[in-house]
This record gives C-alpha cells, structure tokens and sequence, in this order.
C-alpha cells in the first residue's frame, strides 16, 4: 500500500484533490476541519477555506488526509483569508 501512494503522490503532484461526483464530494489533503453542520462545511485547505452548502451534509469517512462528504451539494466556494 505504500508504493501505491507513493506512486500516486509522484504522478498527482498537487497540493489537494477535490473531486465532485452526485451526492458525494471528497476531499483530499485537508487541513482542517472548521465547521460541520447538515446545512454547511468549512474545511480548511493549504491557500483557503473550502465553503460546502447544501442540504443533509455530512462526513461519511474521514482520516488524516482525506474527507469523504455526502449529501446534496448546492453550492462550493473557496473563501480566501
């Protein structure tokens, strides 16, 4: 399991992965996590804060690295400090 993350790591040199599929956003290399509500998510990223609105929201798997949030998703923001 190692090599494979190191092989993904060395062929998606990026800083995060925010992937948007149906009813699902996940979200790779976060910071941390700022706010949780059914209503809203703010999670902090390298550069800014990824703002997700939307209706029943929450986080359905979540280690060090990445987030895997499910519900609907009307709105995604990146919010600059």
């Amino acid at each position: 399991m190692k090599l494979a993350n190191a092989l993904s790591d060395f062929l998606y040199d990026k800083k995060y992965f925010i992937t948007v599929f149906d009813n699902n956003v996940h979200v790779f290399r976060y910071i941390e996590l700022l706010k949780l509500s059914s209503s809203e998510i703010n999670i902090r990223m390298n550069d800014f804060i990824l703002s997700i609105k939307g209706k029943d929201l929450m986080i359905s798997q979540m280690n060090n690295e990445e987030l895997l949030i499910t519900g609907i998703v009307i709105e995604m923001e990146k919010v600059y400090e």
